[in-house]
């Protein structure tokens, strides 16, 4: 094989595995934290079989002042959670927290909800199973269901599972 092909090749198969890396590393160093979920509407007709989730954590704490600064600035809301089993939020800002032992941090963004703002946060958003099995999570969803979730001391988060409280 050409020089060519074989760069061509390997700067593909890194590409695909800078993709990978990121999640992982988060997954096996990570804080274990567990979300209390909420039930959002998740329909999508070309997604496949996934639930939509939403997290108790992202609906308090969020004031008028952070909200507009957050609007105006574009940037990411922080909030910080405990570690406790289910993860308590204790506060929100628009700078990555100073975390202290017992403490995680998700990164999230603002989003209207009736008269009132949440925070979602993307990289945790979507659960994945399998088919046929979407519609009993949603039924138990915002009814003792904790989202188990890793998150590093950057605020990146992955979601690994869904358990019974």
């Amino acid at each position: 094989m050409n020089k060519k092909l074989i760069l061509a090749i390997a700067s593909q198969v890194a590409l695909m595995l800078v993709g990978l890396v990121g999640p992982l590393a988060v997954e096996t160093t990570g804080t274990t934290v567990y979300l209390e979920t909420r039930p959002v509407d998740p329909r999508a007709l070309f997604r496949g079989d996934y639930v939509t989730l939403g997290y108790a954590v992202g609906q308090s704490g969020i004031d008028a002042a952070l909200t507009r600064e957050s609007r105006e600035s574009g940037k990411p809301i922080y909030v910080t959670v405990t570690t406790d089993r289910p993860a308590r939020f204790l506060a929100a800002g628009l700078e990555r927290p100073d975390l202290e032992p017992g403490q995680a941090c998700l990164r999230g963004r603002l989003r209207r909800l009736g008269s009132g703002t949440t925070v979602d946060f993307p990289q945790i958003a979507q659960y994945f199973v399998r088919e046929g099995e979407g519609r009993e999570i949603e039924r138990q969803l915002g009814r003792g269901l904790l989202a188990e979730v890793k998150v590093n001391r950057r605020c990146d988060a992955v979601l690994v599972g869904l358990e019974e409280r």
